[in-house]
């Protein structure tokens, strides 16, 4: 019987699996990078993940001999090709888990991303394939966020813009929303403004409120203005 390749001498070690946190650094580094389309600071993984700086630095020196990043010394950190693919498998896991807790055992937009966080690190492909083909094969998570299928692609965009950037007296659809706070998603669902709801924007106030009609209720609302540019909208053509 010929030699596998593992039984050869010359053959390379694979690399251990990646832990529970490396996996939350290359999902929270991966969502910082799309947030500021660039590569992303020690500091603001730190501060994404709530740990100290040494504890940053000590990650990704693990990441960095992993191949999982480009570091140079003081400057900003970028995930490799083989990075990004280990990240977006993390992604896919956490946000199916995200819309199976919301759509399958009724959880809150605030209380999913916690328990997910738990999840992801348990999923098998199997499972996550079982879980999208149960729900649908739903393409964005309960925050809007896009799930990436199994070949790890992402859904194709949807014309989404920041509601600040709206005309006044337009009428759009949440799309997205990208905080992750959950004492800031608890106050947005309870005033109404949620994915597939559909709002109004009356003004951008001169003190930077930005005043709202949620069209279920009629209700109005202000949101300040750096709380808004998280709100990802589609514009609507209700003529």
């Amino acid at each position: 019987m010929k030699s596998s390749d593992s039984d050869s001498p010359d053959a390379p070690e694979s690399s251990p699996a990646a832990t529970p946190k490396m996996e939350d650094y290359l999902r929270r580094i991966y969502r910082l990078e799309k947030e500021a389309d660039g590569p992303v600071s020690n500091s603001e993984i730190a501060e994404q993940l709530d740990v100290t700086q040494p504890s940053v630095t000590s990650m990704l020196s693990t990441l960095s001999n992993r191949g999982l990043i480009d570091r140079e010394r003081y400057r900003p950190i970028r995930l490799t090709n083989k990075g990004e693919e280990l990240a977006l498998r993390v992604v896919r896991k956490h946000r199916l888990a995200e819309t199976m807790l919301s759509e399958v055992f009724e959880y809150a937009i605030s209380e999913v991303d916690s328990e997910a966080e738990i999840l992801e690190h348990h999923l098998s492909d199997r499972l996550c394939r079982a879980i999208e083909r149960k729900l649908g094969m739903p393409e964005t998570d309960p925050h809007g966020d896009p799930i990436p299928d199994s070949n790890l692609d992402l859904p194709q965009s949807k014309d989404v813009t920041s509601l600040i950037e709206i005309e006044e007296s337009a009428s759009v659809a949440v799309t997205r929303i990208l905080t992750q706070d959950n004492e800031v998603l608890e106050y947005l669902v309870s005033i109404g403004v949620e994915p597939a709801k559909r709002l109004c924007l009356n003004e951008i106030t001169p003190i930077g409120m930005v005043v709202v009609t949620i069209e279920d209720t009629s209700e109005q609302t202000s949101l300040p203005q750096r709380l808004a540019s998280q709100i990802l909208v589609t514009p609507l053509d209700d003529s």
